[in-house]
C-alpha cells in the first residue's frame, strides 16, 4: 500500500467510531419517523377520525443524537394530554379511567362529527344548575329550573347528580332542552368497553416487513466508509 493510502486508512480507524455513531443515530431516527406514518396509517384505517391535525400532533418522534450507540434510542409514539391518553387504552386493552363519554346529538348526529360549540365543557359556556334555583329538594330545584329554560326557549343544563322522575332518574351529565325535549350531550358515568386495537404493535410490524432493515444499516455504513475513500 502507497503512502497515501496508509493516511487514508489511518484517518479511517481514527475517524470511524465517530461516523459510525452518525450512522446509527440516522437510521434510529428516520426508523421511528417511518413509524410514526405506520402509527398515523394504523389509526386512520381502524378508528373514527375527527380532526386529522389531533392525530398528527398527538403522534411525535423524539430523535437521538450521535452518543455512543448503547445509548442512542429514537421513540416514536403519542403523548398523554390532561383528557387524554394517546389511544393507551386501545394499545393494551386495559379499562379507561375515564367515565365521561359524547353523545350523537353533541356530534350533530353524526358519528363522525366533531363536538358543537355548547355541547362543550368551556368556562364560556353558560350551563344551568338545578342547585342555582329555589327548591326544598334537588327535584324541586329540577322543575324550577325546567320552567325557566321552558320560558326562555331551551338551553343547555348540567346535572352533578342524579335527578328521581317517574320513571327512574336523569343521569348526572350535560343536556339541552329543544322544544320542551330533553336530548343528552354528554353522559359523565359512561362504562366504556374499548375494543383492543394494538395500533403502536401494528406500526413495528409494518415497519420490520416493509423496510429491509439490514440493507438500511448497510448503506449507511457504507456511506461513512466512502467518506474515506476520496
Amino acid at each position: 500500500m502507497d503512502p497515501a493510502g496508509l493516511k487514508k486508512l489511518d484517518r479511517f480507524f481514527k475517524g470511524f467510531p465517530n461516523e459510525a455513531k452518525k450512522a446509527t443515530a440516522g437510521i434510529l431516527n428516520s426508523l421511528a419517523f417511518q413509524a410514526r406514518k405506520y402509527q398515523i396509517e394504523s389509526i386512520s384505517a381502524n378508528m373514527v377520525i375527527r380532526n386529522r391535525r389531533f392525530i398528527e400532533s398527538s403522534l411525535r418522534v423524539e430523535t437521538t443524537r450521535a452518543l455512543p450507540i448503547n445509548q442512542q434510542v429514537a421513540y416514536a409514539g403519542s403523548i398523554n394530554r390532561p383528557r387524554f391518553t394517546g389511544w393507551e387504552e386501545q394499545q393494551t386493552g386495559k379499562p379507561p379511567k375515564r367515565k365521561r363519554s359524547i353523545t350523537l346529538h353533541a356530534r350533530g348526529g353524526s358519528k363522525a362529527g366533531q363536538v358543537r360549540r355548547k355541547a362543550r365543557l368551556r368556562s364560556g359556556n353558560k350551563f344551568y344548575k338545578p342547585e342555582q334555583f329555589q327548591g326544598k329538594n334537588i327535584k324541586q330545584r329540577f322543575q324550577f329550573m325546567m320552567r325557566v329554560l321552558g320560558s326562555r326557549g331551551g338551553g343547555e343544563f348540567l346535572l352533578t347528580q342524579n335527578i328521581p322522575t317517574k320513571r327512574g332518574h336523569l343521569k348526572r351529565g350535560l343536556y339541552s332542552l329543544k322544544k320542551h325535549k330533553i336530548i343528552k350531550l354528554q353522559d359523565f358515568d359512561k362504562e366504556y368497553k374499548i375494543r383492543r386495537l394494538p395500533w403502536a404493535t401494528m406500526a413495528m410490524t409494518k415497519l420490520h416487513r416493509r423496510n429491509d432493515i439490514k440493507r438500511i444499516w448497510g448503506q449507511q455504513l457504507q456511506r461513512a466508509v466512502d467518506k474515506y475513500r476520496r
